[in-house]
């Protein structure tokens, strides 16, 4: 079997394999993750006449209890739920570099990550990483936003009028939290992937009330986190769940 060497940054990747996804039984898993050391504040910026993305952007570092760790055991607690065998927790590399990169039906690792799987006689690994898409945050009648999301965050907008279901009061703007990740599963094998989940979650909220029309305030620090690991959770649990109904279906991304 060929092996190739790409250059991806510091790090020298592997492609094992270029023929076509081979379905494999799932024995033994392991999970490695790159999502959730960091947050992002998206500020909408209303724009006339362009597409350009205008929006301002912060980001927060978080610490790894808040995200990064949940990630990984909601992910090893639901694939031993659904019956997905043993379940490891990989460790991302300490310096923050990429150990992974997909190329068309296959994914490229680096060599730390492969002989790791290898020693660890894994027959797959979990990859969770951040996505990028368009801003499509979900209202209880319509969808909103503008721009780029990319991971995990909260899009604010402070001048759309939006109206209480249950109240019908009005207030301007919301607070959307959301999830924007893409989870892969990956023959050691070959790595070949074999299959994918697209999280594209998100939720707009609105409590003129408590808030006072500061669509930030509409939630406490701790509800901030609470909702996003909600988002992360849900999303998590239905990636596995198809997984699971199909484990040798290579050919089929979960969406």
């Amino acid at each position: 079997m060929q092996i190739l060497r790409r250059a991806c940054g510091a790090a020298a990747l592997v492609l094992l394999g270029l023929g076509p996804a081979r379905a494999a039984d799932i024995g033994k898993l392991g999970v490695m993750s790159v999502l959730g050391r960091e947050v992002h504040v998206i500020i909408h910026a209303p724009t006339t006449g362009t597409r350009v993305n205008r929006n301002a952007k912060d980001t927060i570092a978080m610490a790894p209890n808040d995200f990064e760790n949940f990630v990984l055991r909601t992910t090893v607690d639901s694939a031993r739920r659904e019956g997905l065998g043993e379940v490891l927790m990989l460790a991302r590399p300490a310096n923050g570099s990429m150990p992974w990169r997909r190329e068309g039906q296959a994914v490229l690792v680096t060599r730390p990550l492969l002989e790791a799987a290898q020693s660890a006689k894994l027959s797959h690994l979990i990859l969770i990483q951040p996505a990028q898409g368009e801003a499509s945050l979900k209202m209880a009648k319509t969808v909103v936003g503008a721009g780029q999301l990319e991971g995990l965050g909260f899009y604010v907008d402070t001048m759309l009028s939006v109206e209480q279901v249950d109240s019908s009061q009005t207030s301007f703007g919301y607070l959307a939290p959301y999830a924007y990740f893409d989870m892969y599963l990956v023959d050691v094998a070959t790595l070949d992937l074999q299959a994918e989940h697209r999280a594209r979650a998100s939720i707009a909220l609105a409590d003129p009330v408590s808030a006072g029309n500061d669509p930030w305030s509409a939630l406490s620090a701790e509800r901030k986190i609470e909702v996003i690991r909600q988002l992360l959770q849900q999303e998590v649990e239905k990636g596995i769940r198809g997984w699971a109904s199909q484990p040798r279906a290579a050919a089929s991304p979960s969406r």
